[in-house]
């Protein structure tokens, strides 16, 4: 059901499909992405909300043939033979040194996700990885102190249908006003 206000044309309804069918994708055909595509998979991911618009990341995009099976024999989260990877960093350089919270990786988190809306919604197969290396993806990638690598996010073409996960039952996972009520009120 929609109440017609969609912002740019998009139907909820196409957007919500696009949620609810992504999948993670860990085998890939070596079918290459085109350059337009990318950089639209990258806009989006930089479309994503930030805390205090700090913008406190960094990505590196990874098309090497060579350099893609470096990451791939150092990075065991890494499976399959994706054609890009994105190395998604936390800036440290952008961080308020007064802060002690979790924004920064929560930042990236979200930049992640958008990309694998976007990498969905064209087609593509995405699964973020956090089974890395930093010290060696830091000497591979030339990262500077201040660049710290929490994802990697391999894509490609799925090769092959995707199962998707059990998810938990609604009942189970939210609540309504208060914790256990799993009930919406009754609205007047």
């Amino acid at each position: 059901m929609t109440d017609g206000r969609s912002g740019d044309g998009l139907s909820p309804e196409r957007f919500a499909r696009v949620v609810r069918t992504r999948r993670a994708v860990r085998n890939y055909t070596n079918d290459p992405i085109a350059d337009e595509v990318i950089e639209d998979l990258l806009d989006c991911m930089l479309s994503a909300p930030s805390g205090s618009n700090a913008q406190a990341w960094s990505f590196i995009v990874v098309r090497d043939g060579a350099a893609l099976r470096r990451l791939r024999a150092f990075s065991p989260g890494l499976v399959g033979k994706p054609v890009v990877v994105v190395v998604a960093c936390v800036d440290e350089s952008r961080i308020d040194p007064t802060s002690c919270d979790d924004a920064p990786q929560l930042c990236v988190s979200m930049a992640v996700n958008t990309l694998l809306l976007a990498a969905h919604a064209y087609g593509l197969g995405a699964c973020p990885a956090t089974s890395l290396r930093p010290g060696v993806l830091r000497v591979l990638l030339e990262l500077p102190d201040h660049i710290e690598p929490v994802f990697m996010v391999p894509i490609g073409y799925p090769a092959g249908e995707c199962q998707a996960s059990d998810r938990r039952p609604r009942s189970e996972v939210i609540s309504y006003e208060s914790f256990g009520q799993h009930t919406p009120p009754a609205r007047a």
